[in-house]
């Protein structure tokens, strides 16, 4: 398709050319928007007849354009499973999605901030009193297991963060981790802390990102990268609890 323009022009004198379109073939979607809306059967359709191809089902519109804009309407030329093999005009390859983009819209995932949940609650404990911890996450952002969906240069991408580890700081000089434990209330949780001596610390927790990508619904594969996230501080006011001996 590349190589195909319309009458009185050429390779050598493009005066004119093709544009071209894949639209994934679901009801909603047209070549003014030909990803908005994916759906099983344009997954599953190429996945069943087309094992190998990069998916999903789309139908491949071209219309006649100049330097002045388009000058006709879209035409339907066929079906595809191979839409990232489609290029965007004459006289161009297809645009190609690569790692290091994908790589750099993983990074800019709004990734949920590692949140510590303490118990003892109320900001306070007592000195060596054990301390659990327990990492939750926010309502706000991306966490494990969450997917973020965006477009990068026509193709739907889709990442979904996991949790590659978790290191609990304890604000006095020690930590737990790297784990993927997410801790725990008290008794079973699994990372605790005693403090050996009074003082007002800062725990909280450094979140290690991992990630998968899917494009245009295909399957899911690693991302060769990681983001490093660290949560809020919790101050933690350790007291020193003291006896006191009275006579009767």
């Amino acid at each position: 398709m590349a190589d195909v323009y319309p009458s009185g022009s050429s390779p050598d004198n493009p005066e004119r050319w093709f544009e071209y379109v894949a639209v994934i073939a679901c009801r909603g979607n047209g070549p003014d928007a030909p990803d908005r809306v994916n759906c099983q059967f344009a997954i599953s359709y190429c996945d069943t007849f087309q094992p190998g191809s990069s998916g999903p089902y789309s139908y491949i519109h071209r219309r006649v354009a100049d330097d002045s804009g388009p000058l006709g309407t879209w035409e339907p030329l066929g079906p595809t499973c191979f839409r990232t093999d489609v290029p965007a005009r004459s006289g161009e390859s297809a645009p190609e999605l690569t790692e290091a983009m994908i790589l750099e819209q993983f990074h800019r995932t709004d990734f949920a901030l590692p949140t510590m949940s303490i118990e003892p609650p109320d900001g306070r404990t007592l000195v060596n009193l054990p301390v659990f911890y327990e990492l939750v996450w926010p309502d706000e952002g991306y966490e494990p297991g969450e997917i973020d969906t965006t477009d990068i240069i026509g193709f739907e991408v889709r990442i979904r963060p996991t949790l590659d580890s978790a290191t609990y700081h304890f604000g006095d000089g020690t930590s737990a981790g790297p784990t993927t434990s997410l801790g725990g209330p008290h008794p079973n949780g699994d990372i605790t802390h005693e403090y050996a001596n009074a003082a007002t610390v800062d725990p909280h927790i450094t979140v290690v990102y991992g990630g998968e990508v899917s494009v245009d619904g295909g399957a899911w594969s690693t991302i060769p990268g990681t983001a490093t996230i660290d949560g809020p501080l919790n101050p933690l006011e350790v007291l020193t609890s003291r006896n006191r001996l009275y006579d009767d």
